[in-house]
């Protein structure tokens, strides 16, 4: 299991976002994190300070893991116990003109890299006696959302993997879960939502808590994975202020409004009730 006397957390995708979220966290309890990212991962070195380290590569290229852990094992001098899969990419497509280069670069990224990096990270951990897995995947791994084909199916691919990883590598003593979340507020999705102003409204407008996640809601869920769950495991925490919950929320104009006469219902089923 986790040490979390001495955690060692891997997060791809640490350069912002939720990666950068869960590294600063995980750096003050005093871990060492260890951030594999593509873009430079300079402001969340420097929110994290000493403990934060980066280490440079494109998870769709698996030489470029490879070497990337192995890096990662010479600062550690021990296995990792919780590896944090954050990095993705997104193409914003009608799925007829989706091109086949984009749906490649998005399988690539969002499932056949976090594939490698569970692999490299599970076979130190089988050797060391155990430890945590948390896969990001999204409320659109089971909800299917307009121009978003590819990367909807690569999160459903991610969350069925995470099932699988579960199964096999729980006789190791390594847990594998995932968190799922939905609107999150990184400058990625602020920006994309910009560009869909009814969209972005649609969305607000079917959750429940009425406002956009933030990554810290995120990295709680993350940490109850990583560090409190002892009996869990192949599993989804979808955190998403109940959007997938939701098939018709309390709308504004419900506000005040008797949407039934009261003399809708009969004296049986007054009765009954």
């Amino acid at each position: 299991m986790s040490d979390r006397a001495d955690p060692r957390v891997i997060v791809t995708g640490a350069a912002q976002g939720i990666g950068q979220a869960l590294a600063v966290s995980f750096a003050g309890d005093g871990a060492r994190v260890a951030g594999i990212d593509l873009q430079t991962c300079s402001e969340t070195a420097q929110r994290c300070g000493p403990a934060f380290r980066a280490f440079a590569a494109d998870i769709a290229h698996e030489d470029e893991v490879t070497r990337a852990f192995e890096e990662i094992d010479g600062w550690f001098d021990s296995p990792p116990t919780i590896l944090c899969n954050v990095a993705a990419t997104y193409a914003v497509v009608p799925f007829l003109e989706t091109p086949l280069e984009a749906f490649d670069r998005v399988m690539a990224v969002n499932l056949r890299g976090a594939f490698v990096c569970c692999q490299q990270a599970a076979r130190r951990m089988a050797r060391a006696g155990g430890g945590r897995i948390v896969n990001i995947t999204s409320t659109e791994s089971v909800q299917a959302f307009a121009l978003a084909s590819a990367y909807g199916a690569s999160k459903a691919a991610l969350a069925h993997l995470t099932k699988s990883m579960a199964v096999e590598l729980a006789r190791d003593s390594i847990l594998v879960n995932a968190v799922a979340p939905g609107a999150i507020a990184t400058p990625s999705l602020l920006a994309a939502l910009a560009e869909m102003p009814a969209a972005a409204r649609h969305d607000l407008e079917r959750t429940p808590i009425d406002r956009r996640g933030a990554p810290e809601d995120v990295v709680a869920a993350v940490r109850f994975l990583a560090y409190e769950a002892t009996w869990t495991t192949g599993q989804t925490i979808y955190v998403d202020g109940g959007f997938l919950a939701a098939g018709l929320p309390m709308l504004p104009e419900f506000e005040g409004t008797e949407l039934l006469p009261a003399t809708w219902f009969t004296t049986q089923d007054r009765r009954d009730a």
